[in-house]
Order: C-alpha cells, then sequence, then structure tokens
C-alpha cells in the first residue's frame, strides 16, 4: 500500500536487500539468547515475504505477534499461522467507509482487509484491530460499530506519528489534543458497553 501517515516510508533503500530465512533464523537465535521475551514480525508489510509462517514457527520460545494491514489474509495463510502458533496479530484499518479507508492507504484494498480480518477472527487467531486517527477518520465510534460486527474484541487507537510519509502533511490532517480527548472518551464509553477493549497508544499527545 501507499499509506498516507506509514512512518516507516521514505527511507532509502537502494543496495540493500532482504535478510535470508537463514539470516533471520541467526538474528532469532541471538534474540532468544539475549533473554528477549516478545517478537513482533512487522514492515513493511511482513505477510508479503513467503517463510513469514517458518519464522513464526522458528520463533516459538516467543510470545509472537504480527503487524499487517491484512490485504494477504487468505483463509489458508490464517490457517498456517494458526498451525505456527503465532500468540496475537494486529491488522490496520482506517475506517468503517470504504472510501475513508482506501484514500488513506492510497490503494483500493479496503475489502481485502476487510476479509483478511474475517478470515483471521475465523480461524481463531488473537485479533486486534489497530486506527491511527486524523481529522479524515475521526467518526471513530461508527469504526468501533463496524469493528464489533466482525467479533473483534481488542482495538488500539492512536494519534498520528510525525515522521516517515506523515511529515509531510502532518498539519493539515492532524487532531489537536482536545479533539483526540473528546474521540477517545466516547471510544472508551462504546467499548465498556459492548464488551470490548480499547488501548489508547498515544498517551502523550493528550494534556
Amino acid at each position: 500500500q501507499k499509506c498516507l501517515f506509514c512512518y516507516a516510508a521514505g527511507e532509502k533503500l537502494s543496495g540493500t536487500k532482504e535478510l535470508s530465512t537463514e539470516e533471520w533464523k541467526t538474528a532469532i537465535d541471538r534474540l532468544k539468547k539475549a533473554g528477549v521475551p516478545m517478537l513482533t514480525f512487522t514492515g513493511g508489510e511482513p505477510t508479503q515475504r513467503a517463510d513469514l509462517c517458518e519464522l513464526i514457527d522458528y520463533s516459538r520460545w516467543f510470545v509472537t505477534r504480527l503487524n499487517t494491514n491484512g490485504v494477504l489474509l487468505t483463509k489458508e495463510l490464517c490457517r498456517d499461522l494458526c498451525r505456527a502458533s503465532l500468540d496475537s496479530m494486529q491488522v490496520t484499518l482506517y475506517s468503517h467507509s470504504e472510501e475513508i479507508h482506501n484514500s488513506l492507504v492510497g490503494e483500493s484494498h479496503y475489502k481485502d482487509t476487510v476479509e483478511g480480518i474475517r478470515n483471521a477472527v475465523e480461524a481463531g487467531l488473537d485479533v486486534s484491530i489497530n486506527t491511527p486517527l486524523c481529522k479524515k477518520n475521526a467518526d471513530y465510534v461508527e469504526t468501533l460499530r463496524f469493528i464489533h460486527t466482525l467479533g473483534v474484541r481488542f482495538v488500539t487507537v492512536s494519534g498520528l506519528i510525525c515522521t516517515g510519509m506523515a511529515e509531510k502533511r502532518y498539519e493539515e490532517y492532524d487532531l489537536t489534543s482536545d479533539e483526540l480527548y473528546d474521540i477517545v472518551r466516547e471510544a472508551k464509553r462504546f467499548c465498556n458497553e459492548n464488551g470490548m477493549e480499547i488501548d489508547f497508544t498515544s498517551p502523550g499527545l493528550i494534556e
């Protein structure tokens, strides 16, 4: 995707190459030796790697998490992730609105992401949905209503991280501290009333 606010975008990667499966396993071995308790597979988009399930399976000693846009979460991949003993998965969904979500990810993948979430829930994976907030998707409670229909109980929400792509249009889309507070307050109320759990991951943005 070409997410408008991707904090990992814009880095100069010419001349670099992906680590091989064996190189990643060496890195995982070193993390285990160092006593690191948890590994998060993220990116970029980790589901683009053909060896993702192999690396997660190799990491059974750790608590494992996967951060993904959900586009490639087929039924088969979700079953393979279960067999690899993935502990939890976070999928980014910007909005209940197909138009808004697609405008923020820069591609027409809303339906793929929603289908991926459904596939992950059906497979029995521990799924949470993350939504970075901006002026364009500030009707977050409506997104929560939609997430609730997908059978997802755990959600995280954040403000914009002003780095990467977000630096270019940050002021145009960023919410004020008061706006964020009001959205999170209403979101917490909705979650309490509907048996959902919410975590606001940008507490420093609210005074």
